[in-house]
């Protein structure tokens, strides 16, 4: 089973879950963790944001949304 098969089922899909959007620069660390160290753990964080998080409502929101948006996409090609 690849590693994302395995965080999507740990992470599961229990709509109750609660995942606050992040704030702009810790997005920035979180991108920066998954694209440049392929960290694991930075990854099930975005998989976990991505998954959860409200939709952004624009302003900082929506920039930080973005990061964990790219870091998921580019994720999901070192870890599937």
């Amino acid at each position: 089973m690849s590693i994302y098969s395995e965080l999507s089922k740990k992470i599961g899909w229990d709509r109750d879950t609660k995942v606050s959007i992040p704030s702009t620069e810790e997005a920035k660390e979180l991108h920066n963790d998954v694209l440049v160290n392929q960290s694991i753990d930075a990854f099930e964080t975005v998989f976990r944001i991505h998954r959860f998080a409200p939709t952004a409502d624009g302003g900082e929101d929506a920039v930080a949304m973005g990061y964990i948006h790219d870091a998921y996409t580019q994720g999901q090609i070192f870890f599937k």
